[in-house]
């Protein structure tokens, strides 16, 4: 009997979420095959299937929650015709939100890294994961027409991610009791697009507000 794409895709997707539950609660080192089998209620062979080996499924649930649940989610909650600061507050927000209702991804993320440290796959992995999401980031910034040149977004897309990193660091709760607030954005965001627009300026470009 075959099974059908969508099932497929549906078992897929359980080990996917298996995976990123235990790899985020138990650590990549503890969480076997085994075990995420038994709690995505597959037979482990699917997961070879799959995804071969459990360094690509660490990578392709981050890849999950990094950019499809992650920007994915974020763009579409955007609003396009909203203000630079405001685009960059919904951004930074999202992000807020995502860490405080998924809480195993700050262990997956550090899996992630620490793994890569000694494994040129795995790092190489990452790298690619980041280049991605700072693409994202990008086009957020090529809708707020900041009048900058193109290195100069690179920057600030960096800038950003690494925002975007620290709030994941401090997700435990032994580092933060209390998410950020609305207010601690909307200021950190004008900080950095006043940055920005000093840039701008003194590169001859005129001050758009």
């Amino acid at each position: 009997m075959t099974t059908s794409p969508s099932n497929q895709d549906e078992r897929r997707s359980a080990i996917l979420l298996a995976a990123f539950k235990l790899f985020g609660q138990t650590g990549y080192a503890k969480a076997t095959m085994k075990d995420i089998a038994a709690k995505a209620g597959v037979a482990q062979g699917l997961i070879g299937y799959h995804f071969g080996t459990k360094e690509t499924l660490l990578v392709e649930a981050v890849r999950e929650w990094m950019l499809n649940k992650g920007m994915k989610a974020a763009f579409a909650e955007l609003d396009p015709h909203g203000s630079p600061a405001e685009i960059l507050e919904q951004a930074l927000l999202h992000v807020v939100k995502f860490r405080k209702e998924n809480p195993e991804w700050f262990t997956l993320l550090i899996n992630l890294w620490t793994e890569s440290v000694n494994n040129d796959k795995l790092a190489a992995e990452l790298r690619e994961l980041y280049k991605e999401m700072k693409s994202g980031i990008m086009v957020i910034l090529d809708r707020m027409e900041l009048r900058m040149e193109r290195r100069d977004q690179e920057t600030l897309a960096s800038l950003i991610q690494a925002v975007f990193d620290g709030l994941t660091l401090q997700a435990p709760v032994p580092l933060s009791t209390e998410p950020i607030s609305r207010e601690q954005v909307s200021l950190g965001i004008g900080w950095l697009l006043e940055g920005a627009r000093t840039t701008a300026q003194r590169k001859g470009e005129p001050n758009h507000e």
